[in-house]
């Protein structure tokens, strides 16, 4: 990184630290050290992703592909394959920290890693899942919470005894420390917002989310 480079660096950094930052300062950040980030998989996919969006190849396109194999496989096979984050809580903590740390920087707590994710899954919404050669949309992926998570899940359709029947599966998750919501089951179903869109915005140093209405 050049002196510039590393002067937005560690602006962005005592905005993480002191918890006063939003989504769009977190986007800034990850568009900021996408070279940087080179040989950290998770950062360097994730912040790839969003920038991208449905363009995303690699990692991204890998992924959403192993998974609309398997929803197509739905029904058809004796033992389906499981569906698991794009990378989990511990991945995506431990490339932030391996990041802030090789550029003079402490570890920051897991609560502000969860903060991250959180931001990750709100500036993911909305993206189109495409598949093949032909960038053929199969789905998209969309911003849902139960009371105790906040999900990127995406959305796709796999076919059923000649139906296509809607399939909804997880792509990314955080803890739930943000906002009270209310279980609508005794499973704790997450709410799905589809067509609303959802912020993440930071209110006098707390971070919130700005459901509809």
């Amino acid at each position: 990184m050049d002196k510039k480079e590393q002067q937005l660096f560690a602006y962005y950094y005592q905005k993480f630290s002191e918890r006063d930052f939003d989504e769009k300062d977190l986007y800034s950040f990850l568009m900021l050290v996408r070279e940087d980030a080179e040989g950290i998989e998770s950062i360097k996919e994730l912040g790839n992703f969003i920038a991208n969006r449905e363009k995303s190849k690699g990692y991204v396109s890998d992924y959403l592909e192993d998974c609309k194999q398997v929803i197509n496989n739905l029904g058809t096979v004796s033992k389906g394959k499981k569906i698991e984050d794009i990378f989990s809580f511990k991945e995506i903590r431990n490339g932030f920290n391996a990041l802030f740390l090789k550029n003079g920087f402490e570890k920051l707590s897991s609560d502000i890693i969860n903060d991250f994710i959180l931001c990750i899954i709100s500036l993911l919404q909305g993206v189109k899942l495409v598949s093949g050669n032909l960038n053929k949309e199969v789905g998209y992926l969309s911003f849902a919470v139960s009371s105790k998570e906040v999900f990127l899940m995406g959305n796709m359709k796999a076919l059923n005894k000649g139906r296509y029947i809607p399939v909804t599966f997880q792509v990314l998750s955080a803890k739930n420390s943000y906002e009270a919501v209310t279980p609508q089951d005794k499973n704790d179903t997450p709410y799905l917002f589809n067509d609303e869109l959802i912020e993440v915005v930071n209110i006098n140093g707390e971070i919130v989310i700005t459901f509809p209405g």
